[in-house]
């Protein structure tokens, strides 16, 4: 084997144990959707990586029969569009929140059969690319098609993180999709140095960079999340209120409050239904709240038991008592149709200048106003 393709194999063998590795770290961690992506990803990856190696050791070899460099090739250029495609689906959770309705999915699907098609077509056409009597693979007229749809997913993923980035006011999830969007750019750029280069061959590389910055990303994000609601926990909190504090104008542009909550009667929820209904009414609890803080940019955290702590903006007092109201009024419909009720009290108060220097002592200001609250709930009889 020429040396450049021995260097070449060496490189997907290395990036291909570093995707298994991380893969294997991933799945011993807390299991979640966005955890799976990223495994079928790393996965997809690997497999893209070995047909190449394949491809390398057999192209331009006559001892193996031109069938099978048919059947790898068509292989690799359908991996190259799946793995695009399992892409978008994690960033369009991990930006959004939300998983693509099964039409989208199907429509998703719908370049990847396109590539598998062409490609087989090819076995008798040439059309994405050809061998000949010697084993030796030529690249076809439509070669541009089976690069640009792979390329144009990228592209869409790229886009879809800026779009996110763009449309979110908040300073850190905007962050995080600024820092998504330029790592997609990686392998794209890669992508058009080996066609318009064919000696170049770093896409591997560009790939493997890309994929460990994204999950050195999404472990960060785990230290930092609630594993049972999946909310941001007190550690996330604290660094999201420094990161409001940090910016000197925040508090004269929009005043900024801070919920504190826990559900009414929990006690009685675990000891009547057990903890696992009580895990269950606290996933309830977050997922009502998550979605009314997506439509007001707000900041929900679960801090531990059946506490929680929201950081928003609101332009006074009475619109902040109004989306107080929202987030109870949303916990109170998420158990219509539960055994019990889930009902919050919420206490709030007002951001100032001094609590730049005390956040903590601001926390506990919210909290003394939710006791104030609770105060004054009926009792249960």
């Amino acid at each position: 084997m020429e040396l450049s393709r021995l260097l070449y194999s060496e490189l997907n063998i290395l990036c291909i144990v570093i995707f298994l590795l991380l893969s294997h770290k991933l799945r011993r961690a807390d299991k979640s959707i966005e955890q799976s992506y990223l495994i079928g990803l790393l996965i997809g990856e690997s497999i893209l990586f070995l047909l190449d190696t394949f491809w390398i050791i057999i192209d331009a070899d006559p001892r193996y029969p031109s069938e099978l460099n048919y059947i790898v090739n068509l292989l690799y250029y359908t991996a190259s569009a799946i793995c695009p495609y399992i892409c978008i689906k994690f960033l369009y959770l991990s930006l959004g929140g939300k998983l693509f309705s099964r039409k989208a999915r199907v429509l998703l699907c719908l370049p990847a059969v396109a590539i598998f098609l062409l490609c087989l077509a090819s076995f008798r056409t040439g059309w994405a690319f050809s061998v000949d009597a010697s084993n030796t693979y030529h690249r076809g007229p439509l070669y541009i098609a089976a690069f640009l749809i792979p390329m144009g997913f990228v592209i869409a993923n790229s886009a879809l993180a800026l779009s996110y980035a763009l449309r979110s006011k908040q300073r850190y999830p905007r962050k995080k999709a600024f820092q998504l969007s330029f790592i997609m750019i990686l392998p794209l750029f890669g992508e058009i140095l080996e066609v318009l280069i064919p000696d170049i061959t770093i896409v591997c590389a560009f790939i493997t960079i890309s994929m460990v910055s994204v999950i050195f990303d999404f472990q960060q994000l785990q230290i930092t999340r609630d594993p049972l609601t999946q909310l941001s926990n007190r550690r996330d909190l604290m660094t999201y209120l420094e990161e409001v504090f940090s910016d000197k104008t925040r508090l004269q542009r929009k005043p900024v409050y801070v919920l504190y909550a826990d559900i009414d009667y929990f006690k009685s929820i675990n000891d009547t239904y057990g903890h696992l209904e009580g895990d269950h009414a606290l996933c309830y609890v977050a997922d009502a709240m998550r979605v009314v803080c997506r439509r007001h940019d707000a900041f929900p955290a679960r801090i531990g038991g059946d506490e929680f702590v929201v950081v928003f903006s609101a332009s006074n007092d009475a619109t902040a008592a109004e989306f107080r109201q929202s987030l109870k009024d949303a916990v109170r419909l998420s158990a219509e149709n539960l055994p019990y009720q889930l009902v919050i009290s919420a206490g709030m108060t007002r951001c100032t200048e001094a609590d730049r220097d005390d956040i903590p002592a601001m926390l506990e200001r919210a909290d003394s106003e939710l006791y104030q609250e609770k105060q004054k709930r009926p009792k249960r009889r």
